[in-house]
């Protein structure tokens, strides 16, 4: 009877981590990632979008030039591997601002329903794999 109890409490401690909210990166908990640059896409309004090769789903961005800058130095480096540091935008954040007001925004190749989730950036590292 014990072990069937350790086990169904081991059962139920999976599915409660399982069920956690992924999107929980803030201020408080940043997000962090070690990935390669896909893309940087500089905006006309200042902003930056960046793409990673591993994430299919969510964009990155910023409107700090010297981030953006980061970014695009990682393009032209060897390897394109990056630390980038992250969360999600807020309603103040300058990335939260509609595009025509230096803001982020990504057209979604689905439905209009669909949206591709953007994290703001907070810092960018350019990684050598020597």
């Amino acid at each position: 009877m014990k072990k069937k109890f350790l086990s169904l409490a081991l059962l139920l401690a999976v599915l409660v981590t399982a069920c956690s909210p992924a999107g929980n990166i803030s201020k408080r908990n940043p997000g962090v990632l070690r990935d390669y640059i896909f893309s940087v896409e500089p905006r006309n309004n200042g902003s930056y979008i960046i793409w990673v090769r591993n994430d299919d789903v969510a964009a990155y961005c910023t409107t700090d030039k010297a981030l953006g800058d980061t970014a695009m130095q990682a393009i032209h480096s060897r390897t394109g591997l990056i630390i980038m540091e992250y969360r999600n935008r807020e309603t103040l954040d300058k990335e939260s601002r509609s595009v025509d007001q230096g803001g982020c925004a990504v057209e979604s190749s689905g439905d209009k329903t669909d949206t591709t989730p953007i994290f703001k950036v907070l810092s960018i590292e350019v990684v050598s794999e020597e």
